[in-house]
């Protein structure tokens, strides 16, 4: 299993490195890091810039052009986020996130949130992440965690979309 996150991540890496007028390839990465000082995790989903803007359009029925300056835009991804990244220390509870904002890469566009959590100690998270599943029956989200030095990964999909980590 390790070796397929390995190659999953090498994988996107590659094919971020290519223009995306179109790609084959359809996942995403969140990294997840906790941090005990402001006791919040800190979010960032990267995701092809095309990919987000069809997403985002279908979801707004407004067509979207990415652009970081936004102020609408920034509530419009925070809307989308909103309705597909969950995260739960209690099962069934939803934490409340910060929308933080975006950045583009090349042919991505990197989103930042923060999620405060009360306790300085975690037992367990449980992760949704159905972003982009709506347009691609092929869709892979990748969810790298790391909390206290220690990091897991696991794989999202549709159908599967939600997976609990034990920290």
């Amino acid at each position: 299993m390790k070796y397929k996150f390995l190659f999953l991540v090498l994988a996107f890496m590659a094919a971020s490195l290519v223009p995306a007028l179109a790609h084959d390839f359809h996942t995403s990465i969140t990294d997840i890091k906790y941090n005990p000082r402001t006791q919040s995790l800190e979010v960032a989903v990267k995701v092809f810039t095309d990919d987000l803007e069809e997403a985002v359009s279908k979801f707004t029925k407004t067509k979207v052009v990415y652009n970081s300056k936004s102020a609408e835009q920034k509530q419009q991804l925070n809307a989308y986020l909103q309705s597909k990244l969950s995260f739960e220390v209690a099962k069934g509870k939803p934490l409340k996130y910060n929308f933080l904002g975006s950045e583009a890469e090349t042919d991505a566009v990197w989103l930042y949130i923060e999620v405060p959590v009360k306790n300085s100690s975690l037992a367990q998270l449980y992760v949704k992440n159905s972003v982009l599943t709506e347009l691609f029956n092929d869709q892979m989200n990748i969810v790298n965690l790391n909390y206290k030095g220690k990091t897991e990964s696991v794989l999202l999909q549709r159908g599967e979309e939600q997976k609990k980590f034990t920290l």
